[in-house]
């Protein structure tokens, strides 16, 4: 097993917390991080499946259930397919305040928050658990992983080919399965037109209206499939930074499939060879290095990419509170040139920590202000600059 980064917050959260929620993506490694946790505790635990009918029975009179494992940590997976849940356990928790008592593995992250936070103010913290990224992996398998992704089946599979029969499994079961059980009553051609048209604008400026012209439904369908993809971790949005600069700025978010092995199976590139040669090399490269960021900080920093309406631009804008971290150009040759428009940009924003991220350059100085960097020391440069 990889041993996820995850591992120790979740045992802090557990010490100080009576429940904890673990959001993720399906097949992102939530039940076996779990299961992990629950035996490295040394204490009896219970372990519950909401997919599964016979652990739904168990529940028929769920707060006798919950009341006869006191004592031991309740796991309850894809707790989002039972919300009345959440005031039972309310009830269950406030009888008994121990810390470590219920953590509950979600796949729909707003409705589990939702119903969480309603139910379970000041009892809960909130983790989320991200595919996995190069800190996981370790650097020298830094291109099986922008390939495959970070799906922990899919990277350990024993062949490129293997790799992407899961991934188109799980694009299947997703379209089939999950989206129609988060509420959403969609056709299966629609869904797959959208989320092959998202790949297709990986790492570029959503524009809603046009995704709606290519495939004949209006705003508001694309706006609540878009929102959908979110709510199960498939894609994410990185919002433009705003600055007091009497600039014009871009303001539409750009979008990113979350995984870039998804993104991958969608464009139809299976190799590396097949991926250096595809036109949209450079924008999966972007998109994994803004992927690596936010599985290594979280919601601890705020994530941006800077446009101007003249076109200067960067890549990833950190910011860590109010505060402005750093500044990113994200390169997919080891060898990087800057057009006019990106050191425009540098100047701009003026981050005090400003790079230029490549897969594997050796650390040198490109002007005065600005560091070219691999992937491999970028996170040494970045700890410094988001403490």
């Amino acid at each position: 097993m990889l041993e996820r980064s995850l591992l120790k917050g979740a045992n802090a959260a557990l010490r100080n917390y009576p429940a904890v929620v673990v959001l993720g993506s399906r097949q992102v490694g939530k039940t076996t991080l779990a299961k992990h946790l629950a035996a490295g505790r040394g204490k009896g635990w219970a372990y519950l499946d909401l997919e599964s009918p016979r652990d739904v029975a168990r529940l028929t009179d769920a707060e006798s259930y919950l009341e006869a494992q006191r004592g031991k940590l309740v796991v309850i997976d894809e707790v989002q397919r039972m919300p009345e849940l959440f005031p039972v356990l309310r009830a269950v928790i406030d009888r008994d305040r121990k810390a470590g008592r219920f953590l509950l593995l979600g796949s729909s992250s707003p409705e589990v928050v939702r119903r969480s936070s309603e139910s379970l103010a000041g009892r809960v913290a909130y983790l989320e658990l991200m595919p996995l990224h190069v800190g996981e992996t370790g650097i020298d398998q830094m291109n099986k992983l922008w390939l495959r992704g970070g799906y922990p089946e899919v990277f350990l599979a024993r062949n490129n080919a293997v790799a992407f029969d899961r991934l188109e499994q799980f694009i299947r079961t997703f379209i089939e399965r999950d989206l129609p059980q988060l509420g959403l009553g969609t056709d299966a051609r629609t869904t797959m037109q959208l989320l092959r048209m998202v790949a297709s604008v990986h790492g570029q400026m959503l524009n809603a209206s046009l995704f709606a012209k290519s495939i004949g439904v209006t705003v508001h369908t694309v706006q609540r499939y878009l929102a959908f993809f979110e709510q199960a971790f498939l894609v994410f949005t990185l919002p433009s930074y705003h600055t007091n600069l009497r600039k014009r700025l871009v303001k539409a978010p750009k979008i990113h499939v979350l995984d870039t092995g998804i993104l991958h199976a969608l464009l139809g590139t299976q190799s590396i060879d097949q991926l250096r040669g595809h036109h949209a090399q450079g924008q999966s490269w972007e998109g994994f290095v803004v992927q690596q960021v936010r599985a290594r900080y979280g919601k601890a920093v705020g994530l941006h990419y800077f446009r101007t309406q003249d076109g200067s631009e960067l890549d990833l804008i950190i910011t860590r509170g109010t505060k402005l971290a750093a500044a990113i150009e994200i390169k997919t040759t080891n060898a990087p040139a800057l057009s006019k428009g990106n050191l425009l940009a540098f100047e701009a924003v003026n981050a005090p920590l400003q790079l230029i991220c490549t897969p594997g350059a050796e650390d040198f100085p490109y002007d005065k202000k600005i560091t070219v960097c691999s992937l491999g020391t970028l996170f040494t440069h970045l700890d410094k600059a988001v403490r």
